[in-house]
């Protein structure tokens, strides 16, 4: 065996950030961290949370190594990393930088050991730094043994903690820390990180690759690390997009999206022959269904905002196919699509017979529903009506012709009630007005009033409106109110809630068009001059008189000198 392939280290620890600037997508800690580390306001103690393999421990350590720096001046923040001590933190043998894995070390005996250290003070180092890695993992009693020393620590002592599970710590330790939220790596930084990695390297990669390992990392940078790693071993020269999708265990997605385009078509055969031989070709099966329901949320995404289409991470090929797939979809449709697969991914995870399984699976999502959709049969109901109601009118048209003009009359009365027969059946609704309008006039005066003053309406179309109901406390509130609309309408309404502040209610909208109406009548001259003559007297609200006579405009001059009440 060669020195060379005794020295080799993986890319994730041979590329691990040393300096606060080495650091990716970790902005605003790097700006918190470096102003208190310049301005000597460092914490005794911090906490580091966020998924796997974003730097939280490596984040511990450059603290450290800046802390301890031999060589750092009073107004930098980075380590130099090439003093002793520097060096010694990053091959983990300073002996004043105590590095504690909670997984193994849970009890309270261990924390002990810890607070006992704690009253000596550091032997080389400016600091005497405790990073315990995996801190949620410490038991109660543990925990409760570390208030009193984490809360007044001795001025050399400081805590770094990391975590993934920042839930389970309680927050009386997290109270006593500051806290940072690490962020997952975006795709387009974590991209270009590897692709200077290759770079340094000396491996080529083409652009369908790396997107397939920055997807599968899930913004970890340890993860596309490693996958990096794992394609080089499998290609040392050139990177595929197959090579990675083999290596993965990844289906062939266009293969997915013939998978999926089979099943909304209710082509039995042809789905399960694509989903044969998409398990010949080495897919495993439950990556099949994993990329499956991937593809579904994809759906979803682009039925709902067609601009997620404009992401270049997506491929071009997945657009063009996603795009073609929604056209005869519903959200309603993707929703029950989701739930199904859901429960089946949920099946093949406990299961034996996977591929089997998998088939029913299929099976069951064609099979679910075999029919038209509500929104096909609310559609035919329409067109139905509509015919109906235009045949009625030719039918009148031609009587009224060949009929004199009191005929005429008779037929055209007959004419308008059987045409307002229909329209009462299948009641428009043209605004959230004349929605809240119909409880008035149906005598529902609680929800009336409810939805007046109370409702913010978000959204409204014909059949669905969006509202934020959060002063609302009934929990049957939406289905009482589609309920009754549906009943009298004679359509179905849907009633969705929505945590949106940007909607205004009925109420508050009145009050701004009355204030609105009020400033225009206080321009008018002869109210001005009206007010100006009164001092203190203010307009309250203007009422609309639809029927008013002449006696009510004749104003003798008794009546002037009189009070006049404060509230027009």
């Amino acid at each position: 065996m060669t020195t060379k392939n005794l020295e080799y280290r993986v890319l994730a620890r041979k590329y691990r950030p040393q300096k606060f600037s080495d650091l990716i997508g970790q902005e605003i800690l790097v700006k918190v961290l470096s102003n208190a580390i310049k301005n000597n306001r460092v914490a005794h103690s911090y906490i580091l949370t966020g998924v796997r393999g974003i730097g939280k421990t490596t984040t511990a350590r450059i603290i450290a190594m800046a802390l301890n720096c031999n060589n750092r001046q009073i107004d930098e923040f980075e380590p130099c990393v090439q003093c002793d001590s520097c060096i010694s933190i990053k091959e983990d043998r300073n002996i004043d930088v105590i590095e504690l894995d909670a997984a193994s070390k849970t009890g309270v005996e261990d924390v002990r050991d810890i607070i006992d250290n704690v009253k000596y003070k550091p032997v080389n180092s400016n600091y005497k730094i405790f990073i315990i890695d995996e801190v949620h993992m410490l038991s109660k009693n543990a925990f409760n043994a570390l208030l009193k020393t984490l809360e007044e620590p001795p001025s050399h002592i400081k805590f770094i903690f990391a975590t993934t599970e920042i839930k389970k710590i309680p927050i009386t330790i997290i109270s006593r820390c500051q806290r940072f939220d690490l962020l997952r790596i975006n795709s387009v930084e974590l991209s270009k990180y590897l692709l200077k990695i290759t770079n340094s390297e000396k491996i080529e990669i083409n652009d369908e690759a790396l997107r397939l390992i920055v997807r599968a990392a899930d913004g970890s940078v340890r993860d596309a690390l490693s996958l990096l790693d794992q394609a080089i071993a499998n290609e040392s020269n050139k990177i595929t997009a197959e090579t990675v999708s083999s290596m993965l265990g990844l289906a062939d997605r266009s293969k997915v999206f013939e998978l999926l385009n089979s099943i909304f078509k209710s082509e039995v055969e042809s789905a399960l022959n694509i989903y044969k031989n998409l398990y010949e070709s080495g897919a495993d099966i439950l990556m099949i269904f994993d990329e499956m329901l991937k593809i579904i949320h994809f759906l979803t995404q682009i039925k709902i905002s067609p601009k997620y289409l404009e992401d270049q991470f997506i491929p071009e090929l997945e657009k063009k196919l996603g795009s073609e797939l929604i056209k005869n979809l519903s959200l309603s449709n993707l929703g029950m699509m989701w739930q199904l697969l859901f429960k089946g991914y949920q099946e093949l995870q406990k299961g034996i017979f996977l591929y089997q399984h998998g088939e029913m699976i299929i099976i069951r999502l064609i099979y679910f529903y075999d029919g038209p959709s509500p929104e096909g049969l609310l559609n035919k109901i329409e067109k139905e009506i509509q015919k109906n109601t235009n045949n009625k009118d030719k039918k009148f048209s031609i009587q009224s012709e060949s009929s004199n003009f009191e005929t005429n009359n008779i037929e055209k009365n007959k004419s308008e009630k059987k045409i307002n027969k229909t329209e009462s059946n299948l009641t428009k609704i043209d605004s959230f007005r004349d929605f809240v309008n119909i409880f008035y006039k149906k005598r529902e005066g609680i929800l009336h009033s409810k939805l007046y003053n109370l409702v913010k309406l978000i959204s409204f179309e014909e059949g669905k409106i969006i509202i934020n109901k959060e002063s609302i406390s009934d929990k049957d509130f939406n289905r009482k109110v589609a309920k009754l609309i549906s009943k009298w309408t004679g359509r179905i309404w849907t009633v969705i809630d929505s945590d949106s502040n940007i909607g205004k209610s009925l109420q508050e909208e009145d009050l701004i068009n009355l204030q609105n109406k009020i400033q225009i009548f206080k321009k008018n001259k002869d109210i001005k001059d009206f007010l100006d003559k009164f001092p203190g007297v203010s307009i309250h609200s203007i009422t609309p008189i639809i029927e008013t006579s002449d006696k009510e405009f004749e104003y003798d001059n008794q009546i002037k000198n009189k009070d006049i009440n404060k509230e027009i």
